[in-house]
């Protein structure tokens, strides 16, 4: 949201008249844009990591293209926080026919703005000093030159759109909570993982093992430093694995359950982060005991409830970053913790 107020500031300081789009959800885009007597429909996309993921944007420009031609706009943009490369951009273009402005374009862009260049610097934790890529005078996509070089939209052809989250999502609150369906609620939160993580982990090694009389199955993954938030369970966590734990409870989980977590993350064996996969999320004692296993062991346990799961599966959808989600719930949990 703060990326989105940014970037309506700087397209109004380089002389668009912006206003955010009445149309949201599956239509939706989030600025409506006019220069001259050109209608612009363009979609705000926060990341964490630096890097371009792919296939991230392109979920994100395909949904941004159809959606823009059904509102009958003239061109579409893309704004992203990350560093798209000069191919990447070429292949995308080509493909989807829209502008895709990226974090070094805009910093183009507020050059001559310097409150909001270090605004923008800022928010996306830049370090002013660090040299930064230098686009050609060719590949500077300066505003006043950018939209004459862009076709219009045309017509394209319907295209399937990613809905694997949403039906997920549907599939997951289908589920009973309790005994009689716990491993029903194991297959779809493996099936959930796997869709939002299909890069950023692997090994997907299954460990039996039995709780209050219960027969059960997590996962540990080897950590692949993908995006900012595995970056940093590797660099600040000393984590190489992350351990997945299913509680189909029917209420919110106990103490006794996060004891039994914290048993199975083992510091010499470069485990030390769990994601507790529940239905409605954690007593507070029990939270007071993740705190106490974080600040005595170094030991994140970050608990993730059905509404927080589908937020996230929704975010993969749009083309957003899955992890950014946990990362904010680590963000949080550590910017909270009590002496």
């Amino acid at each position: 949201m703060l990326f989105e107020d940014l970037v309506r500031r700087i397209l109004t300081a380089i002389n668009f008249d912006v206003a955010k789009n009445d149309v949201r959800g599956e239509r939706g885009f989030d600025l409506l844009a006019t220069l001259g007597n050109e209608q612009l429909a363009i979609e705000v996309k926060y990341y964490r990591t630096a890097r371009a993921q792919p296939s991230l944007i392109e979920a994100a420009a395909l949904r941004l293209v159809n959606n823009a031609v059904h509102a009958q706009a003239m061109k579409a943009v893309l704004v992203v926080s990350c560093v798209i490369p000069h191919k990447l951009e070429e292949q995308l273009v080509k493909k989807f026919n829209l502008v895709f402005v990226d974090r070094d374009v805009l910093r183009v862009w507020v050059a001559n703005f310097p409150d909001l260049l270090e605004e923008l610097d800022a928010l996306l934790e830049l370090d002013p000093s660090q040299p930064h890529r230098v686009r050609s005078t060719e590949d500077s996509h300066q505003p006043n030159s950018v939209w004459t070089k862009t076709r219009h939209l045309k017509y394209i052809p319907p295209q399937p759109q990613d809905t694997m989250g949403t039906d997920l999502c549907r599939e997951l609150k289908t589920v009973k909570r309790g005994r009689a369906e716990w491993a029903k609620y194991e297959r779809i939160c493996a099936k959930i993982l796997k869709y939002l993580f299909p890069h950023d982990l692997h090994g997907w090694h299954s460990q039996k093992r039995t709780d209050d009389g219960l027969s059960r199955f997590d996962f540990v993954c080897r950590v692949r430093p993908t995006t900012e938030f595995w970056k940093f369970v590797i660099d600040h966590l000393n984590s190489r694995y992350v351990l997945f734990e299913f509680k189909n409870y029917s209420g919110e989980i106990k103490q006794g359950q996060i004891l039994t977590t914290e048993k199975y993350l083992l510091e010499r064996g470069l485990r030390r982060l769990a994601i507790i996969l529940t239905r409605k999320g954690v007593k507070r004692d029990a939270i007071a005991m993740t705190q106490g296993a974080m600040r005595e062991h170094g030991k994140l346990m970050l608990v993730v409830n059905d509404e927080k799961l589908c937020e996230m599966l929704h975010m993969k959808e749009e083309g957003e970053d899955p992890t950014d989600c946990l990362f904010d719930l680590a963000d949080n949990f550590l910017l909270t913790l009590p002496r």
